[in-house]
This record gives structure tokens, sequence and C-alpha cells, in this order.
């Protein structure tokens, strides 16, 4: 398309930019997002929450329906136990053997991070499906809750169950706030608390692992467990979000109390969130603050550059909701307004990933790059579009 290089309002950068993502729809060799580095479920399904939007706050109804042939296939490869794979296997479960399913569950990646976000997505769909489809979708998002995702609920957090044949039981952050934000999203389409609560419980847990430079401890795993200082944008963006979703579904005083002051140690701490934030946007060539000793390591150590890139353009969005929900304050709310103006400038948008070429190294995440800003922007165009459900 010919896309306008020059400062336009949210709007208009939303609508142009779910016109793009609709554009790089490609129907061979199966329906996806034309996608430089693979078929990860969550390639389709940030494009998807943002064409979702578009079509909500716009009420045109062909954003939405161009999202619905990737949800009928992610839910056609639903496993027998009710677990999904990370990944479009391009081959339905009824077409699995025996020996393809043990194969799957030995070797591949059925985890809940990846998930949690996959399913996040259904969610925000529900309102614009007809019954049939949105029993459908209920159903199988209950079945993975409640017989895939119990399997890796611990006394305090959760696993992230399988990645690459290797399971992860130990509390691992992404997880527990991708599931939270499904929890979450579930919860108040159904009007089923006791997911909420789980949410709440998992949040909980987070909030107590912190550090007292205003950095959240990210769980994770390499081979075994590990505790990291959250400082990349991929991870801030995963936990902001499940912080901030649990926040807005919670009726629970004492939990919605926790999380906002988390947050508001995690924005505006020594470490925080606005001493990483450089110009207009967020700074990448340089972490903010080195390591000291004694300190716990970065979570940005080894990450891929355009990987955390793509998920910074989605902060503004929970930033967003902290300031319309929770503390309108000046000084955030002046940078959360220079970075809508960064994500509503196509050619600014585009260095970090935006609307660039997924057939180019640098635009390896472009569709996913697009996908995250829509969040931000669809919060800036209407106070809480992303959570209303």
């Amino acid at each position: 398309m010919n896309m306008p290089y020059q400062q336009l309002s949210p709007s208009e950068a939303l609508r142009t930019y779910s016109n793009w993502l609709l554009e790089q729809q490609v129907q061979e060799p199966v329906p996806f997002f034309r996608s430089h580095h693979g078929y990860a479920w969550y390639d389709v399904f940030y494009p998807a929450r943002t064409l979702i939007l578009c079509g909500k706050l716009f009420d045109e109804p062909s954003y939405f329906e161009a999202c619905i042939p990737y949800m009928d296939a992610f839910l056609s490869e639903q496993l027998p136990n009710s677990a999904f794979t990370a990944h479009y296997r391009r081959v339905p479960t009824d077409q699995l053997s025996k020996k393809e399913f043990e194969a799957i569950m030995r070797d591949g990646c059925v985890n809940l991070a990846d998930n949690g976000s996959n399913v996040l997505a259904l969610m925000q769909a529900i309102p614009f499906l007809d019954p049939e489809r949105k029993q459908r979708y209920l159903d199988a998002v209950r079945r993975w809750f409640d017989n895939w995702v119990v399997v890796w609920n611990l006394k305090q957090g959760c696993g992230n169950g399988i990645w690459e044949g290797l399971r992860f039981g130990t509390p691992y952050t992404m997880a527990m706030a991708n599931v939270s934000s499904a929890y979450c999203a579930f919860g108040l389409v159904t009007g089923e608390h006791e997911y909420i609560e789980k949410a709440e419980a998992l949040m909980s847990f987070q909030a107590t692992q912190w550090l007292p430079d205003g950095r959240p401890i990210n769980h994770s795993f390499i081979r075994s467990a590990v505790q990291q200082a959250t400082e990349d944008y991929a991870r801030i963006f995963y936990l902001l979000e499940g912080m901030c979703w649990t926040h807005h579904a919670s009726k629970n005083n004492e939990v919605k109390t926790v999380i906002s002051d988390r947050l508001k140690q995690w924005i505006f701490g020594e470490k925080g969130i606005l001493s990483q934030w450089n110009d207009s946007f967020f700074g990448f060539n340089n972490a903010a603050q080195p390591t000291e000793p004694g300190e716990l390591p970065s979570s940005r150590l080894g990450l891929r550059y355009t990987w955390e890139m793509s998920k910074a353009n989605g902060i503004i969005h929970g930033l967003l909701y902290y300031l319309d929900n929770i503390e309108d304050h000046p000084k955030l709310r002046e940078k959360v307004d220079l970075g809508i103006r960064y994500l509503s400038h196509p050619l600014k948008a585009r260095m970090s990933g935006v609307a660039s070429d997924p057939d180019e190294g640098y635009g390896g995440f472009t569709v996913q790059s697009t996908g995250f800003a829509g969040l931000s922007l669809a919060q800036a165009i209407k106070k809480n579009a992303v959570f209303d459900l």
C-alpha cells in the first residue's frame, strides 16, 4: 500500500496499520501473515488483536472477519489433552496419528506463556462471534484452563509447561502474566469469577517478587530455574499487561491496591520503566543501567534485538491503563503522549518494526510489531478499549 509517511492521528494510524496488516495475509503454503522467521501462533494473534480492535472502534466487521480463519485453525489444533502448541502445525488434531501426538508431547513446544496470549486474543474476539462459534471457542478455552493449565499450577505461581520437549514446572513470570490476562478475559466474558481469582493469586505472588529499585524479578529458566532483573521491553510488556488485566477484572480491593502500588514502584522507581525511556520512545541501543556486582543479571541478556523491539510498541497501552485507572501522573502522561505521536507517524514507527518489510531481516517481527502498536493506539483512541470486552 502507499504508506502515508507523515504525522497521523491515532485513529488514522490504527486504520492505516490495520489495512497494511490485511495486505500481509498469504494463503500459501497455509493461511498466515507474512513472517520472516516462522510459524509461531503469536505471529498471528497480535496482528489479529489489532484488527479486532480496529473493527470494534470503527464498527467495520471486515477487519474482525479477516481473523476468523486463523482462530478456527488454532482451535482445530487443540490436542486431545486440551493443550495447544506454540507453533502452527498446519495439521488439524483430528488428522494426527497417535505416534505424531506422542512426538509432539515428547519434543514439541506445548507451553503456557505463548498460549496465554493466544487465548487472550480469542477472548477479545468473543463479542463479535456468532452463537455457535462463540460457544465452541469458550468450550475449548475452558478445557485448556481446566485440563492443561491446571497441571502446571503451583502452590505459588505456575510453570511454563513443555518447551522443546523439556518440562518446566518451576515458576515462570511470563507464563503467570499471560495466563493471568487470559484468565481475566475469560472470567469477564463468562461471569465466572473463579478464573479471575486464579489470576489474582498469580499476580499477588509475582508482586512479592520485586527489587527495591523498582524492577520486578523475572522468574525464568534455561535448563534450570533462574532469576533476573526485568529490564527488556518484551518481558515488561507481558507482565505489565497481566497486571493491568488483573487490576481491571478484580473485585478484590486488596489485590487491586497491591497491583497499583507495584505498578507505581515499577514505573517511577530508580531503575524502573521511565528510567529506561529515552527520547520520544524507548531507547534500545544500551541498557539504561549496568549490572552491578551482586545484582541479579538483566533479563535483556542474549535477546534478539527485533524480538525485544517489537513488543515495546505495546507497552504504551499498559501505561495508558495506569494513567486512566490508577493515577494521572503529569510526567508519565507527557511521555506517553510522545510515544503515541511516535507510533502514529509511520516513518518513525517503522524504526521499531511497524509496517516495515517482512521479507527483510530487520522486518522479521514486523507483523507482530504492528500488532503490538495497535494495542497502544486503540487504548489512546478510547479509554480501556483493549480491556473492555
